[in-house]
């Protein structure tokens, strides 16, 4: 076995471990995550501080993450992809009737709260999603294209960044709890799975990290803000936030688009 599969394996049984440990801690202890704040942050940052130090141990440098900004242009891209599925998803289901907007909360914000949610407001999460995007992207994605194609890479890829979520979607408070478990988990995965697809694209194009911490953030951080800004009907929920039909297939949608590009990446 040479040293990348490695790599891999140690990665993502040290992955498994952690995420096992502290899960558990979490459900058995209530299940609730504003309540389990240390452990959450061990789960959080386990991907980042498991990578580096998988890295250590077998190449004795922290190098070659892609922690160089580069090509500024797939920067660009990596900001308005999900600022532009995530307002389109949410504007057609505010135009459809499902759901309306919460005018008070608008009008209490200004046009500099608003202008705010896109721009400083991402900030808020950008350390969170560093502790994610290093062990998915910059290790896991990196190390797996170098051994098979983008969609084999891409998918185990994308199946260990659904499966680390699950055990508290499933147990914890991580799902909206306002739709079945199963119905929940089933536009999670396809939510998660096209973004994952879309992020590794952008990575590899770019060979930057910068760009999938760029894209998880924005998605992250528009999902938070723009949420308490929708005064739910009874199938909002149904339909919004990453538990939702409507983002999952827009975001979908946008994957469709880079996986067919596909072919213009660099080899590995």
């Amino acid at each position: 076995m040479d040293k990348d599969w490695k790599k891999l394996i140690t990665f993502l049984l040290l992955i498994l471990l952690v995420s096992a440990i502290f899960n558990t801690l979490i459900i058995l202890n209530g299940g609730k995550i504003e309540e389990n704040i240390p452990y959450a942050a061990v789960l959080i940052f386990s991907p980042a501080a498991i990578s580096l130090l998988v890295n250590l141990i077998y190449e004795k440098n922290v190098r070659g993450f892609g922690w160089k900004w580069q090509h500024t242009k797939w920067h660009l891209v990596s900001y308005a992809v999900p600022l532009l599925y995530i307002v389109g998803a949410y504007g057609l289901v505010v135009l459809a009737g499902f759901a309306s907007l919460d005018l008070e909360k608008i009008n209490e914000l200004g046009f500099g709260g608003i202008l705010m949610i896109p721009t400083v407001g991402i900030t808020g999460v950008v350390l969170q999603v560093l502790g994610e995007e290093i062990g998915w992207r910059g290790f896991l994605l990196k190390n797996l294209y170098k051994k098979m194609s983008f969609g084999k890479a891409s998918l185990i890829t994308g199946a260990v960044w659904a499966l680390f979520h699950y055990p508290l979607l499933l147990m914890g408070n991580y799902n909206n709890g306002a739709t079945p478990a199963w119905y929940a988990l089933l536009c999670f995965t396809l939510a998660i799975l096209s973004a994952n697809t879309i992020i590794n694209w952008l990575y590899i194009k770019s060979g930057s990290l910068w760009t999938a911490l760029i894209f998880h953030s924005v998605h992250n951080s528009l999902l938070s803000d723009l949420n308490p800004l929708i005064v739910n009907s009874q199938i909002t929920p149904f339909l919004l936030t990453e538990f939702g039909a409507v983002l999952a297939v827009a975001i979908l949608a946008a994957a469709f688009y880079f996986w067919k590009k596909r072919d213009e990446l660099p080899s590995a």
